[in-house]
Order: C-alpha cells, then sequence, then structure tokens
C-alpha cells in the first residue's frame, strides 16, 4: 500500500532533486576539465574498477566472496573510450562487457569529497573517495576483502601518477558520526561532525546513490529530515531507493572545535596553504555559532536555488564561497594582515598562475573566478607575477612567509583554546595523545633538539649546493654559517639573502639542513676560508651518514602506535674530533646525534652526554643503533679505541 500523497511536496523535491543533479555534473566536468589531458581516463577508469572483478585489471580479489560492483551505475561510451586509452593490451576485454559485469552490487556510492571540482582543485590534487556500503550486508572477511581490492587500485593508481585515497565508509557508522581513529589521512574522533560537514559541503556523486541530505532544505531538524525521508514514494521522483541516509546536520559541534583545530595544525606539516583557510574557517565558525548555519547548508540552499556563484560563472563554488565567508568575517574585525594572509594562500593553493597564460586563451572557470578576485583585492600585475615566481623566491622570502602562516595557525589556535576553555571536548583521550604528541615534535622548541623549519615548502627550499663558512665572534668563540650556492668567490653584496642559518657548531647545521630537507646527501657542500681542521670531504663523508641514519620524516605521517608508547630512541651517532686538529692522536670532544620514534631529533656535546644515556642505548629491550664516525686520519682507529675506553660503551664505527 502505497503512502499518502502530497504533490506539492513531491514536486518541489523533484525540483531540487534537478538542481542538484545539474549541480553535481556540473563539478564533474569542472573536476575533469582541470585534469591534465593524460590523467582524463583516469576520472572514468576508477569507478569501473570499483565496479568489477577481472584478473586483467587492478584491484582483481581472487575469491569467489570479493564484494564489487556499484550501485545505480550504467556503462557510458566515455567510460569504453577510457578503459580503452588506459588498458589497450586489454582491448577485447572491453567487447562484450556482458562477461564481467556484476551479478551482485555491494557498494551503495562513491563519492569525492575535496578540492576536486573546485578552484582548489591543482594538478596535484589527492583523489578523496569515500567508497559507502551498507555494513550490514558484509562479514568480517568480505570488508577485508574490499579493503584490499581498494588497496590495490590506490596502488596502481599511484603508478598512474595520480594519488587516490579510498576511504571504507559503512553508512550506519557515517550516519553516527563514527569515523574511526586519527591516523594517516583520517581524523578519527577529533573532528567528526567537521568531517561530515566538510564531506556536505566538497562532494561529489561520482557512482551510487546520493544522500537524502541533497534534498532537504538548508533549515532541517532531524525530526523533519525523517519525516521528509517517510513522505518519499518509491517509484516517484524522487524514488528513495536512489538515496542514502548518512544522516542531517542541523548544527555543528562546539565541543568538537579543539580536536579539529589540533588536527589541522598537524595537518599544516604538509599543506599549510590550506590548513591556514580551514583553520580560519574554524575560528569563523566560533565566533558565529549562534546565529549563523553550517557551510554546507549556506552552498545547498544556494544549489536549490540556482544560484551563480564569484566570477559569474554557473554553479557555486565550494572553496569560493568558503574564501568569501572568511573575508566577510575579518573584514567586520578589520584584521587586514589576516586578510591579506588569506588572499594569498587562497591564490598559491589554487595554483592557478595568472600572469604566465594572460594572453595564452587557456580560459576555464578557475581562471575566471580567480581573476575577478585578484581584480578586486586590487593586485597589479607585477604582484601577481612575483608569486607565480614564487619557486623562484630566495630562501628569507620563502621564511618570511612561512613564519607568518605557523603564526596565524598557532595564534588562531590559541584564541580558540581560550574561548573554549569551559567546553567538555569530543576528542578520544587517544587522539588527544597522537596528534598533540605530533605538534610537540614539530613546534616545540627544547634544549639540544633540532628545530624543525617549520616552512610552507619543500622542494622549493632544497640546495643543490650549499657553503659553510665560519668567523670569529668578539668573545673569540667560532660562529659557522650555511648559505645557500656557492659562495667561495670573495666578497658578495647578497650574502644575507642566501644565509640559511648560524651556529656554534657545524654538525647542527649539517643534521639541521638534512631533517629540513634542504640538503642531502647528493648536495655539494662547499667550505670557505679558514675553517681549518674541517675539510669538504669531512662534511661530504659526514653528510652521507647522517642523512642514512636520520633521514628526514614527516612528523604528520608518524605511526600512531609510536606515538601511543614512551619515545625510545632509534639511532644514535657519536661524531667524534671533528673540530680537533686531524694530527692529534687521543680522543678530545664528541657530539651525540639521536633521534627518537616521536620524530625528534637532539644534538648534545660531551662525554656526560653519552653516560647520561646510558639505559636508553644499552638497556632497553629494542636497542637503538650505535655507531661512531671519526674523521679521516693516520690516528682514526685509536681515537675510536680511545672513546670506547672512556665511555665503557659499545659503539660501531662507521667506516
Amino acid at each position: 500500500m502505497s503512502k499518502p500523497k502530497n504533490l506539492t511536496l513531491q514536486q518541489n523535491l523533484a525540483i531540487r532533486l534537478l538542481r542538484v543533479l545539474r549541480y553535481n555534473k556540473a563539478r564533474i566536468e569542472r573536476a575533469i576539465e582541470l585534469l591534465p589531458v593524460a590523467r582524463k581516463p583516469l576520472f572514468q577508469v576508477v569507478p569501473f574498477l570499483l565496479h568489477v572483478n577481472h584478473p586483467d585489471l587492478p584491484g582483481y580479489i581472487d575469491d569467489p566472496d570479493a564484494p564489487f560492483g556499484l550501485n545505480n551505475y550504467s556503462l557510458r561510451e566515455q567510460v569504453t573510450e577510457a578503459l580503452r586509452v588506459v588498458f589497450p593490451e586489454s582491448a577485447n576485454l572491453f567487447d562484450d562487457m556482458r562477461k564481467i559485469w556484476p551479478r551482485q552490487r555491494h557498494i551503495d556510492a562513491l563519492v569525492l569529497m575535496g578540492s576536486i571540482g573546485t578552484i582548489g582543485q591543482s594538478r596535484d590534487s589527492d583523489f578523496d573517495y569515500w567508497v559507502c556500503v551498507d555494513g550490514s550486508h558484509f562479514t568480517s572477511k568480505t570488508l577485508k576483502l574490499l579493503e584490499k581490492k581498494l588497496h590495490l587500485i590506490e596502488e596502481w593508481a599511484e603508478q598512474q601518477n595520480i594519488e587516490v585515497h579510498f576511504f571504507l565508509s559503512e553508512i550506519d557508522k557515517v550516519r553516527n558520526n563514527d569515523f574511526g581513529v586519527a591516523e594517516g589521512e583520517s581524523s578519527g574522533s577529533a573532528q567528526a561532525i567537521f568531517l561530515k560537514a566538510e564531506f556536505y559541503t566538497t562532494n561529489i556523486v561520482v557512482a551510487g546513490k546520493a544522500p537524502f541530505w541533497w534534498l532537504m532544505p538548508e533549515k532541517t531538524t532531524d525530526a523533519q529530515y525523517y519525516e521528509l525521508i517517510d513522505a518519499l514514494n518509491e517509484s516517484e521522483s524522487p524514488d528513495p531507493k536512489w538515496f542514502m541516509d548518512l544522516g542531517n546536520l542541523q548544527q555543528m559541534d562546539p565541543n568538537e572545535l579543539f580536536g579539529a583545530a589540533i588536527w589541522q595544525i598537524s595537518k599544516a606539516m604538509d599543506s599549510p596553504f590550506k590548513s591556514v583557510l580551514k583553520m580560519a574557517k574554524l575560528e569563523v565558525f566560533l565566533e558565529n555559532i549562534d546565529h549563523k548555519q553550517p557551510l554546507c547548508n549556506s552552498l545547498k540552499k544556494r544549489v536549490h536555488n540556482g544560484t551563480q556563484a564569484p566570477g559569474e560563472v554557473d554553479y557555486i563554488d565550494p572553496y569560493a564561497l568558503m574564501f568569501d565567508e572568511l573575508i566577510e568575517h575579518y573584514t567586520k574585525t578589520d584584521n587586514q594582515d589576516v586578510i591579506k594572509l588569506l588572499q594569498l594562500c587562497l591564490y598559491i593553493k589554487c595554483n592557478c598562475a595568472l600572469s604566465l597564460s594572460f594572453n595564452s586563451g587557456g580560459e576555464n572557470f578557475k581562471r575566471q573566478i580567480m581573476t575577478s578576485y585578484v581584480y578586486e583585492w586590487g593586485w597589479t600585475e607585477q604582484k601577481i607575477k612575483k608569486i607565480d615566481q614564487i619557486k623562484y623566491w630566495n630562501f628569507q622570502e620563502l621564511s618570511f612567509l612561512s613564519k607568518q602562516i605557523h603564526s596565524f595557525l598557532i595564534n588562531c589556535y590559541r584564541r580558540m583554546s581560550e574561548k573554549l576553555k569551559d567546553n567538555k571536548q569530543t576528542v578520544s583521550q587517544e587522539d588527544m595523545t597522537v596528534l598533540g604528541r605530533k605538534i610537540d615534535a614539530y613546534y616545540s622548541k627544547k634544549d639540544n633538539k633540532i628545530d624543525y623549519l617549520r616552512s610552507a615548502f619543500d622542494d622549493e627550499l632544497y640546495s643543490a649546493t650549499v657553503t659553510v663558512k665560519t668567523e670569529r665572534t668578539v668573545d673569540l668563540d667560532r660562529r659557522w654559517m650555511m648559505y645557500a650556492g656557492d659562495q667561495t668567490k670573495g666578497p658578495n653584496k647578497a650574502l644575507d639573502k642566501a644565509l640559511l642559518r648560524a651556529s656554534k657548531d657545524p654538525i647542527d647545521l649539517l643534521i639541521w639542513g638534512i631533517s629540513n630537507r634542504i640538503i642531502d646527501a647528493k648536495s655539494d657542500l662547499l667550505l670557505g676560508y679558514q675553517t681549518e681542521p674541517l675539510v669538504e670531504d669531512d662534511l661530504k663523508v659526514l653528510a652521507r651518514y647522517l642523512q642514512k641514519l636520520f633521514p628526514p620524516v614527516r612528523v604528520s605521517e608518524l605511526p600512531r602506535e609510536a606515538l601511543l608508547k614512551p619515545a625510545r630512541i632509534l639511532n644514535c651517532l657519536a661524531i667524534v674530533n671533528f673540530e680537533s686538529r686531524r694530527g692529534n692522536a687521543d680522543f678530545e670532544q664528541v657530539k651525540l646525534v639521536y633521534s627518537t620514534s616521536w620524530g625528534e631529533i637532539y644534538a648534545i656535546s660531551g662525554v656526560e652526554a653519552v653516560e647520561a644515556l646510558w639505559f636508553d642505548l644499552f638497556e632497553v629491550a629494542e636497542k637503538p643503533g650505535t655507531f661512531v664516525f671519526v674523521p679521516e686520519g693516520t690516528h682514526r682507529k685509536r681515537i675510536y679505541q680511545d672513546f670506547l675506553e672512556r665511555t665503557d660503551m659499545k659503539f660501531t664505527i662507521l667506516n
């Protein structure tokens, strides 16, 4: 027996559905438009690989219980064309799709979230897919088989130079805001409702069912949400079997803000420009918590109303909408420094390079929106060119911008912490421990700890050549400096701009440079004048060992298990007589460098430092590597033996 009909309601829902479908189609078209030509077919191929299970295709699972198949997925001509391009050796396989078409479909939906299909999409943007399934239809075995299939497709995509992440999402758990634990790309309990809001703001339904949320008016209570679902009739538009219930989002939870903030600071270690915008979004939400709708609901209202986006381009852009909301808030507070930083971060994150193709004819929706922005901001063509050439900025310019970014993140976090100090936070103790220790490792200053640069950049700071110089200070102590480039050819007026770091110790310069990806074992290390007894070979050999024992670490990717346990030493290197005259035959000085499982590196001078670490080095269950480096010389072995006798510890000499 069918439910009582409400024609007006049904008609309104049908109109909304048409507009949502139009918006979703536009987002897909935008995503493909911004993809490099070689990657365009992959957009069609990835869903297909989840839909089928064949030994000639990536993601094959050799098990009769292997789940695959996307609901509501149909074969389109562009999919077949893309398959023939990506898998030319399997072209015959696609002549008759009936042979590989699934008899059952186990995946309810494949949904993209994030910057794809927005002005934030760049050549290197990750593809973050939610693979939505009904958990009640799976056993622990079939869930693991599906996870394995997804992992195989991720590995194959990486070989195609595209980064794909699948998040296996059980619909009933998502409905209850259960997103697991904080690890890798998952924020766990740190920001469950915020993650759902981010999903609703940016999602693109690539295949399968759409969230019921899209049909509901922007101001919908939980009771109204389920009343509307119950009012839908099968076989009438919109048909409920074409949708999935991921839950309503009536309002945000202020108790999640603290966890969301520390998660963003953690993510800022890798994606600072994006994190500035997201951290600002959290602060704006906190300021407007009592009187403003979540951004996803504002976006949905615009989609339902057919509103246009910035730059007079059809359909709304989630990234631009978020940015406009931020600027509106900080304009009211008259914080011009923050506004300028947000403008710069948006422009760099979007990677549009307007000055490089003003007359190239490469016009697209992203360029139109960004052009309208820079015109509104009053940016000159000279300023745009300067920013577009950011990879050629000198170290001082890049460092200044990095300091601005991380200063904003920390200050924003402090302001929010002060306002939230009386709120009970929902982030779990374990997630808090993991995220807190990452932040501590990256940001905190400690005695003898090698600082992270807190850069907003990565490859841009690498120096293929550096010069190490020394000078005497007023109190006749030595001061060592590391400069970018070859600075050995006499006086250089631009020397200050090339300065990377100064220290009392050349070893500190090397380990700092290596741990911050500024130099590596392949860098050409040059010495200035009057650096005796050091010679360039000493620097190069030591750099090679430092790179091997203390490779650069991404704190954001530290294993969860390691952060939940006490810190332990991983490797320890005793550097003996590095600044002693090479003719000396006795042990004179030692510098101890060691790394921990929490992503920190320490450098301490003196025999006392070695003795203080005796228990952590030799009396623990998981013993770290313990090594000695003595510069090349006729008395090298004698110095090593003298060091062993003085410390009464077992260290292996590096040859």
